[in-house]
């Protein structure tokens, strides 16, 4: 059977609100940037290529927004190969020069909010560790939990990233589920809880939610949606429909998307599925999985305690041993 590995998901683009955004910085980020243009959000941060900064800024400056540029990040030739503390890292790394408008490689990190106080405020809590001589830098964890609050997070899930936002002891993932409550008949979580897909453009959110039905964050995400909806409809349609596929989780920002359906039998999970596309950590290859390509030739997979069987029909393809951490889920 031939691999049924394709893109279940597209680039967005806009039809009436926020048009000039895809057209500067394509649509990874588009929601947080129209949850912030319309008022429901107080500040998202961004990455810009260093040469369309200005163009970039003017553009947020249309809707009425303050853009503060951070510094420029340039991704070292060798990835994170002789870094020192490189096992560390988690999400972006690289090496980091001043900003200056004259600088046209690498990518600016950038806050954006309706004023540029609070742009100024969250620069002094959301900086991104940069590799200096060599070294990666380390974050205070404090600056996290400030950070957290400039964007507007939920008390309830700084909290329990300030619990459990540790690597090497946790996947905060399967941490999120443990805390979400199984409801007989209903899928595992809500759509408006589903952060998987937040820097892949279809999410209402861009935090770690403390549970899968975390109240605080579905009454922030309907928020964000109704006022989409009022200007934007089809992205509305869209998200939704992306973020109620089932997944395969092994860790934060690795796991697999399903274009299929997924049924819970006894203790076991199944999810059949005509498409399917593998998202990863570019940060973290090492924890990459080896097997996917058995997943894009299958059209089955049950997932039970200890292990994880791929199927074309009934057809067994490959049997991997399954880590405690990684799970399946739904969402309605």
């Amino acid at each position: 059977m031939a691999l049924l590995v394709s893109n279940i998901l597209n680039p967005y683009i806009p039809k009436k609100f926020g048009r000039e955004y895809y057209d500067v910085n394509g649509s990874l980020q588009y929601p947080m940037f129209a949850a912030v243009a319309l008022g429901v959000k107080p500040l998202f941060d961004d990455w810009v290529s260093a040469d369309k900064y200005q163009e970039y800024a003017d553009m947020c400056s249309k809707y009425g927004l303050e853009v503060v540029p951070d510094i420029i990040f340039i991704a070292p030739k060798d990835g994170k190969k002789g870094i020192i503390g490189g096992e560390n890292i988690t999400t972006t790394y690289a090496k980091g020069i001043k900003f200056g408008k004259n600088i046209d490689n690498g990518n600016v990190h950038v806050f954006v909010s309706k004023t540029r106080s609070m742009a100024l405020e969250a620069k002094k809590f959301g900086w991104y560790p940069a590799v200096i001589n060599n070294r990666a830098t380390n974050k205070p964890y404090i600056d996290h939990i400030r950070f957290g609050r400039c964007l507007g997070f939920p008390n309830c899930c700084i909290d329990f990233f300030r619990k459990y936002n540790n690597w090497h002891l946790y996947s905060n993932p399967y941490e999120t589920l443990k805390n979400t409550p199984a409801i007989n008949r209903k899928a595992r979580g809500s759509y408006y809880c589903n952060n998987f897909l937040m820097d892949h453009t279809y999410s209402l959110i861009h935090h770690l939610p403390c549970s899968y039905r975390c109240q605080e964050t579905i009454m922030f995400a309907k928020k964000v949606e109704e006022k989409i909806m009022d200007v934007e409809p089809d992205f509305v349609e869209k998200a939704a429909e992306a973020l109620k596929k089932p997944l395969l989780v092994f860790s934060e920002r690795n796991f697999i998307l399903f274009d299929g359906f997924m049924a819970k039998h006894d203790d076991n999970f199944s999810i059949d599925y005509k498409r399917c596309q593998y998202f990863q950590n570019t940060a973290r290859p090492e924890d990459a999985i080896d097997f996917f390509d058995y997943v894009g030739e299958g059209n089955n997979i049950i997932i039970s305690k200890g292990k994880i069987m791929i199927r074309d029909d009934n057809s067994a393809l490959k049997t991997i041993e399954k880590k405690p951490e990684w799970f399946a889920i739904n969402f309605d």
